[in-house]
């Protein structure tokens, strides 16, 4: 069987992925043991850009609806962030961090940080510079 030339791609990309997963799940656990990563995503969405009906925040994870629902409920019993009747579309709510939010995003993002850190460590700035490139146009392969 032919090998592709992408497959040493393909297997380096999925094995830092998983890589990259599994340090995550520990930097979650570090910086918030109660927390998923999905909704350590929310409130990371929600503290960078603010209060934002929820539909919107299903269109920024790229979520199904029902998943995004799960995480809002929970954060909200957690006391986490609010949810107020949207009132330019009574049929979606307004979420908002509440005060402590972001003392936990801010410790996720400097653990999040000293991953990255670690992992582009050794590498030119030019070299990472050209990556992030590369990065985006792929992520903008996939989104689009």
């Amino acid at each position: 069987m032919p090998v592709s030339p992408t497959f040493q791609l393909h297997e380096l990309l999925f094995r830092l992925i998983f890589l990259i997963r599994g340090r995550m799940l520990d930097v979650v656990q570090e910086a918030e043991a109660k927390l998923s990563p999905m909704q350590i995503l929310v409130l990371r969405i929600l503290v960078e850009e603010g209060e934002m009906p929820q539909n919107l925040l299903v269109k920024k994870m790229a979520r199904d609806k029902a998943q995004v629902t799960r995480l809002v409920n929970s954060l909200a019993e957690q006391g986490l962030l609010s949810k107020a009747q949207d009132m330019l579309d009574k049929r979606s709510f307004l979420l908002k961090p509440s005060a402590e939010v972001q003392q936990i995003v801010t410790r996720f993002m400097v653990k999040e940080q000293q991953l990255v850190a670690e992992m582009v460590n050794g590498i030119a700035a030019e070299d990472i510079e050209k990556l992030e490139a590369l990065l985006k146009v792929m992520q903008d392969n996939l989104t689009q």
